[in-house]
């Protein structure tokens, strides 16, 4: 799923109001949570581009949004 890190951000501090998760309540731990995926993850998207295995779908919208964009790609992969 593609979003832009601040969007992720502010969704996380929303859901730390009522998660009791310590680490979606404070900013700065989530920053250093997305630096360290953008350093060690994000990269192998390359990596599996290469090979046909990649599929980006877009994560911003509501879940019924994303739900079926994820079962578009799923479904092509039958």
């Amino acid at each position: 799923l593609e979003a832009d890190d601040e969007v992720l951000i502010k969704r996380l501090l929303e859901r730390g109001k009522t998660s009791g998760r310590p680490d979606d309540q404070d900013e700065d731990k989530i920053r250093v949570r997305y630096q360290e995926y953008n350093e060690k993850t994000a990269p192998l998207m390359d990596y599996y581009a290469k090979q046909g295995k990649f599929h980006s779908v877009d994560g911003i919208g509501d879940i019924a949004q994303i739900t079926h964009r994820l079962s578009s790609v799923i479904d092509t992969l039958n």
